[in-house]
């Protein structure tokens, strides 16, 4: 089992954070007032694929003006409009489903042989779901759980701060804790997803008798405490190591030590995570995890228990003391983030509608398998591949990338840069279903 060396707590160069916002929140026993009370600056953090000189288009924040949404049909709508034209045959192919047989627009007679001229294969995003801890209805964590590799195992945990400052629809530059005071789990799912850039599949609240339940068939749990917390005034949790009971990982994720940030205390969260990762892979059986086998927390923490992961802070940097009320606030660092979430999200959603150009892999060629092997590759260019398949002939010389409107322009010369082939052209017959069409010629690979 491969793990990335642990991260030490805290965060580097306070005093290098850019400034997204101004203005303050005046500390209050009402901690939503309080919230709400922040001041919000002229420069919002606002996500959007921007283009530069050192590699593919990158999230990054933007300025004031923004380019209003793409007014494109999302994935699902897509996907209902192939099933009406085809008729939806179910079957499985690099981890896709058929559901259409058409090129350019054409629907053309029914193709079920992965390997054959014609086929076409709708490609599942990436499980993912996202954990909110509650704590006397505040949100008080948040982590996200996905699976790289859904006929395999391994994944991704990241742990993200909840006191984030990310541009919100209707409350602005705000922590993203909000989301949850003011909204519902559903809200704070979403604007996750907006912030990694990624949709979410599912959402799920947890509590400490929750924690207590999910940990039980595997408790103790043995931890490396790097500090001496305490819970209702007394010294519960000591440092060195120690062993969590059931009741104990509750308050354990839930303690703070006075004056430490969201990026100190996550660092124990990590502890816990791999420790509890490490117990569950040990049981190696469904009972380590109480619950669903196939879907569910428990199809989420046995997978990645059982392979290599990724166990991460999302990078942020401390914003401006003061900016966001008295409690630190941290400004994403939206390259780094982007890149952390290609390792553990290789088939993206959008997570708004037309937040990422849908893409459609043709091949062109006698290897059938090539779209499949390109597909995950095209992640970092803030695009999610929709189809992959097969062209009409098999005799394609050349790669092209045609984008239907200029303003798919940049994700479309992202795509070559990653290839490393294929000409861009501008598409005359827009298909309904993509974007941006790639047809793998000779000259890939």
């Amino acid at each position: 089992m491969t793990r990335e060396a642990p991260e030490p707590p805290g965060a580097a160069g306070a005093d290098e954070t850019p400034d997204v916002a101004s203005g303050g929140a005046t500390p209050s026993t009402d901690r939503l007032a309080s919230l709400l009370s922040v001041d919000i600056g002229d420069a919002p953090v606002r996500r959007r694929r921007r283009a530069s000189e050192d590699g593919p288009a990158s999230l990054a924040p933007a300025a004031p003006e923004t380019e209003p949404r793409r007014g494109v049909q999302g994935f699902v709508s897509a996907a209902v409009l192939v099933i009406l034209l085809v008729s939806g045959v179910g079957l499985a192919y690099a981890g896709s489903r058929i559901i259409r047989n058409s090129t350019e627009g054409q629907v053309v007679a029914p193709v079920d042989d992965p390997t054959a001229p014609g086929f076409e294969a709708l490609v599942e995003p990436t499980p993912t779901m996202v954990l909110l801890h509650d704590l006397d209805g505040e949100l008080d964590a948040v982590t996200v759980l996905t699976l790289p590799d859904p006929e395999g195992s391994g994944g991704g945990v990241l742990l993200v701060p909840t006191r984030t400052v990310y541009d919100m629809p209707l409350y602005e530059v705000n922590p993203i804790e909000l989301a949850y005071d003011l909204g519902s789990p559903d809200f704070e799912t979403d604007v996750v997803g907006q912030l990694l850039g990624t949709g979410i599949g599912s959402s799920v609240v947890v509590d400490a008798q929750r924690w207590a339940e999910l940990v039980a068939p595997v408790a103790p749990i043995t931890v490396d405490n790097t500090d001496e917390l305490e819970v209702d005034g007394e010294v519960r949790f000591r440092v060195g190591e120690i062993e969590l009971e059931a009741e104990d990982v509750g308050p354990y994720l839930e303690a703070r030590v006075e004056g430490e940030n969201d990026l100190a205390r996550l660092f124990r969260h990590r502890t816990f995570w791999l420790a509890w990762l490490d117990a569950v892979a040990s049981v190696g059986t469904p009972e380590a995890v109480p619950g669903e086998v196939e879907s569910g927390i428990g199809r989420f923490v046995r997978t990645i228990a059982a392979g290599s992961q990724v166990v991460e802070t999302i990078p942020v940097q401390p914003a401006t003391p003061g900016r966001y009320g008295d409690e630190p606030a941290f400004v994403p660092q939206f390259r780094e983030v982007q890149e952390l979430l290609d390792r553990v999200v290789p088939f993206p959603v959008a997570a708004s509608p037309g937040a990422r150009a849908r893409v459609r892999i043709i091949n062109g060629t006698a290897d059938t398998s090539r779209a499949a092997q390109v597909a995950p590759l095209l992640g970092p260019a803030g695009v999610q591949v929709t189809l992959i398949g097969n062209a009409l002939t098999y005799d394609v010389a050349s790669t092209t990338i045609s984008y239907a409107g200029d303003v798919f322009r940049d994700e479309a010369e992202s795509i070559q840069t990653i290839l490393g082939v294929g000409e861009v052209i501008l598409e005359t017959r827009p298909s309904d279903v993509a974007d941006i069409t790639v047809t793998l010629g000779a000259d890939y690979g």
